[in-house]
């Protein structure tokens, strides 16, 4: 179990138990002060893996248990834990209510606002104290003892975790961070294969890397025809245009490779064709991440582009973490180094970090490239929250508005500012010699 889900382990149950709980750091922490010292009715709504249970002074004042079928449970402890009013603490905070509680204390956090939205007329504030819940539900009837409390417990919580591995593995957007990882692996194996063909192909035709340097169109070249003597203008020409075929064939007759046996070209050609392969595979990687984007993060894709929108989603483990991160962090996604060594040095600090890859960045004077940088890093925040949250369309906009704003950069920073003069060093005073110490 990794890390996030034995956090959500924890949080799922054992925080109402009141084993190291503490107070979160939330805007309704001060509300929740003042209701307490208050001195009107209040009560404590806690709504835990087994039931929802109201309280005050540590007396149980009313108790709704969950169904006893396991898979019900878990789907109504779900429904809590995002933040849904379920019919059991629907009935436990209108009986508070009913007997006189104006003022409820609710565990956990996340019914805030739905509650609110209900009970309009009750004031709701966060529990910042533990309670004893096993010690609760035991005295309210719910479990006979604790140790039967934490057996129920423990089912629910294991069944919880199991669901929410599932939904993460389900989510969609880590189809693209897994399609990046092929994607990126795909690029190094097809790069190796192509330096490795080179060299080997050099023996015998070394001027062939002087004139063509697409990788594919190379790897094509030693896959169709082999050895220079097999070389026709013709096909050639299909693959790189007549000009390049003209220099190709001039350069087959003065070439100074030696020359290749049949057994030793039919393997080199076996190398090009597994690097076409690769490519072809590449094309093929590229165009299902370009659809799954469309799908997934259309606003993304249409601000970064597809590629660039995959990757962010990849370094920041989902488009749900990256929905969640500042422009600034965007902006450094990929610079760490760069960006803590600025921290310990203060020197060098990185202007952006993979979303340099963007034509508009890399593509601008260097000047403007942090402006840019910070233009671009903004939009790409806005896309990716309107692509998790709310779903909607709206690439056009988004990428019409960041145009207008590059423009603005471009026309109010036409000339590179200037240099700042370099502060002159003071020259070192020539250091006297030391006299010997005389001895007495």
């Amino acid at each position: 179990m990794n890390g996030d889900h034995r956090e959500s382990y924890a949080m799922a149950g054992f925080a109402f138990f009141g084993i190291g709980s503490e107070p979160s750091e939330t805007l309704i922490r001060s509300e929740c002060t003042q209701i307490t010292s208050m001195s009107a009715k209040s009560a404590i709504l806690i709504a835990g893996p087994l039931a929802a249970v109201g309280l005050s002074d540590d007396e149980v004042l009313v108790a709704r248990p969950y169904p006893d079928d396991l898979e019900a449970r878990v789907k109504a402890f779900m429904s809590v834990k995002r933040g849904e009013v379920i019919s059991e603490v629907r009935e436990v905070v209108s009986e508070l209510a009913s007997n006189g509680y104006k003022r409820i204390l609710v565990s956990p956090s996340s019914l805030l606002i739905a509650l609110a939205r209900e009970f309009a007329g009750l004031e709701l504030g966060e529990l910042d104290r533990p309670v004893d819940l096993e010690k609760v539900l035991v005295r309210s009837g719910v479990v006979d003892s604790i140790e039967e409390y934490r057996v129920e417990v423990k089912r629910v919580l294991d069944r919880l975790v199991e669901e929410e591995l599932k939904e993460a593995v389900a989510r969609r957007d880590m189809m693209i961070v897994h399609a990046i990882h092929v994607l990126e692996d795909l690029d190094k194996q097809i790069n190796m294969i192509y330096t490795r063909c080179r060299e080997w192909y050099g023996l015998h035709f070394p001027e062939l890397a002087e004139v063509v340097d697409d990788l594919e169109d190379y790897m094509k070249i030693v896959a169709e025809m082999g050895a220079r003597r097999n070389f026709d203008e013709g096909k050639l020409g299909r693959i790189v245009g007549s000009k390049l075929a003209d220099e190709i064939i001039e350069r087959t007759r003065s070439s100074v490779g030696a020359d290749l046996s049949p057994e030793d070209e039919e393997m080199v050609k076996d190398v090009a064709r597994e690097g076409l392969r690769l490519i072809q595979l590449r094309k093929e990687q590229e165009r299902y991440i370009e659809e799954l984007m469309s799908a997934e993060a259309p606003n993304l894709s249409a601000v970064a582009g597809p590629i660039l929108g995959a990757k962010l989603i990849s370094m920041a483990g989902g488009l749900e973490k990256l929905a969640r991160l500042p422009a600034s962090t965007i902006q450094v996604l990929g610079a760490e180094k760069a960006l803590f060594r600025f921290f310990r040095t203060g020197r060098g600090a990185p202007k952006h970090g993979i979303i340099f890859q963007s034509p508009l960045i890399h593509g601008s004077p260097k000047h403007l490239r942090g402006k840019i940088a910070r233009a671009l890093a903004a939009a790409i925040a806005i896309a990716a929250k309107i692509d998790y949250f709310t779903r909607e369309d709206r690439g056009a906009e988004l990428r019409e508005k960041l145009e207008k704003r590059l423009q603005e950069i471009r026309e109010k920073y036409k000339a590179p500012p200037a240099k700042k003069p370099m502060p002159r060093e003071k020259p070192e005073r020539p250091k006297k010699p030391r006299r010997p110490m005389r001895r007495r």
